[in-house]
């Protein structure tokens, strides 16, 4: 136990190192995934290219839950409008039940149908085993006492990964205070300018001292 805790307090040390040197931290490498998105497209996602992946945690049963993560999707990609090298990806913690069928009506009935939206089923153990051990997204059931109707399954998942074009997570963002690996979604803009730019060999802005 003592080894596991000086462990992460050598990571968040290292995150802490490199927040200083202006440099979006290395928080951990993502596997490639080859998957069927809501329309039938057959992707490649989170290989090593000229791609960034915005990613969030979704259940179109609680459809007010989904939506605010996909505003927050898109109001991350905002400021970047005309960069066609951001997809934003929405993973369902039910794929069982969110079929393909079911995101493209979501994504139709609120205008999520740009090219650069993603929304991602699939075999229900394969997909919650890969969001689990590389996003840490568990997809956690949500207590019978907070359901407010029958469809309610899931907690909400308030973070929100940013994945670089090396696969690796380079931000989690949320809404809350930085803490830990944990960053405003404010703090999103200046992380995803740094990977655009290193992209395109642009050299990033390093603080004096």
């Amino acid at each position: 136990m003592l080894g596991g805790i000086l462990v992460y307090f050598s990571y968040l040390r290292t995150l802490s190192e490199q927040l200083a040197e202006n440099r979006p931290p290395l928080i951990r490498p993502v596997g490639s995934l080859t998957v069927a998105d809501h329309r039938g497209r057959e992707l490649d996602l989170f290989t090593k290219g000229e791609t960034l992946y915005l990613v969030g945690y979704i259940f179109t049963g609680q459809p007010e839950d989904a939506k605010k993560v996909c505003e927050r999707l898109k109001a991350l990609r905002a400021p970047f409008e005309d960069e066609s090298r951001i997809r934003l990806v929405a993973v369902s913690m039910s794929p069982d039940i969110d079929t393909a069928k079911a995101l493209k009506d979501f994504a139709d009935a609120n205008g999520y149908t740009g090219d650069e939206w993603v929304f991602l089923s699939g075999p229900r153990e394969q997909t919650r085993k890969f969001m689990n051990k590389h996003f840490r997204y568990p997809g956690q059931a949500l207590p019978e006492e907070e359901r407010r109707k029958p469809g309610d399954l899931h907690k909400p998942e308030v973070r929100i990964s940013l994945v670089d074009n090396d696969g690796v997570i380079r931000g989690i963002f949320w809404e809350g205070e930085a803490a830990g690996e944990l960053r405003n979604d404010s703090a999103a803009l200046e992380v995803i300018q740094y990977l655009i730019n290193d992209m395109d060999g642009v050299e990033n802005a390093v603080p004096e001292g």
